[in-house]
């Protein structure tokens, strides 16, 4: 900042007269930044801004000289569970960003990068309400459930007690016929769009599909008088499956 033999301007800040200092500020005689923070950098102005420290819970932005943003962990993408920005991004990488927050007086402003998108899951929950059904790819499995990304990259879970419809047989025994990588069909119980969460089931599609066959033959079967028998096997079926 400074050098031996330059000429500075300075404020002076305080005195000790039992020691003979003179504390002096040199910051206080140039504008604070932050003054203007909110008119400068107000929520939703996209700019671009390298990344100068990673932490625990996000990376520093630094959007100007002395001036950084926080971007949050979570505030990094839709559809990924970034536990630590570390995994996504390295120091002196440039990103591009949205500002969330501007809060001059507390000196911080907060930015995101999924922001600059639409938000995913949004469009998830309009295409798939609670009680339809889609196909996605296991992409892990646990000991509470099965993870099962579905289009758009949405990952939801299949809780180990909506895996299985036989009660007689255990999740540990029901879920080694899965792999991560397979095709899964699965039934949509539930979407938080707030929480980014989304509930599947593999037992309740079993179910939705049987009613659906059982309503098919219905209807092609009024006019049969063989129905009900016919009926009656397939439900038999069902069971056995």
């Amino acid at each position: 900042m400074v050098k031996i033999g330059d000429k500075i301007k300075c404020m002076i800040l305080g005195y000790d007269i039992p020691a003979g200092r003179v504390s002096l500020g040199l910051k206080q005689v140039t504008a604070n930044p932050w003054d203007s923070i909110s008119e400068k950098y107000p929520e939703g102005t996209k700019l671009s801004g390298k990344v100068v420290k990673l932490t625990n819970a996000g990376a520093f932005i630094q959007l100007e000289d002395g001036i950084d943003g926080f971007l949050h962990a979570e505030d990094i993408s839709w559809t990924k569970k970034v536990k630590h920005a570390g995994s996504e991004l390295k120091v002196d990488q440039e990103v591009e960003v949205v500002v969330l927050e501007s809060d001059a007086e507390n000196h911080r402003i907060r930015v995101g990068i999924k922001q600059l998108t639409d938000n995913p899951w949004k469009k998830f929950a309009e295409d798939y309400k609670p009680g339809s059904t889609l196909e996605g790819e296991i992409t892990s499995i646990t000991d509470f459930g099965i993870f099962v990304k579905a289009p758009d990259g949405i990952e939801g879970l299949v809780n180990k007690a909506n895996l299985s419809d036989d009660r007689e047989v255990p999740y540990e025994e029901a879920v080694k016929k899965y792999n991560v990588g397979d095709k899964l069909n699965v039934f949509v119980v539930d979407i938080n769009v707030e929480k980014e969460k989304v509930a599947f089931s593999v037992k309740e599609y079993k179910k939705a599909q049987a009613r659906k066959e059982i309503s098919q033959y219905m209807t092609s079967s009024e006019n049969d008088d063989d129905g009900a028998y016919t009926l009656g096997d397939m439900i038999k079926s069902q069971k056995n499956n």
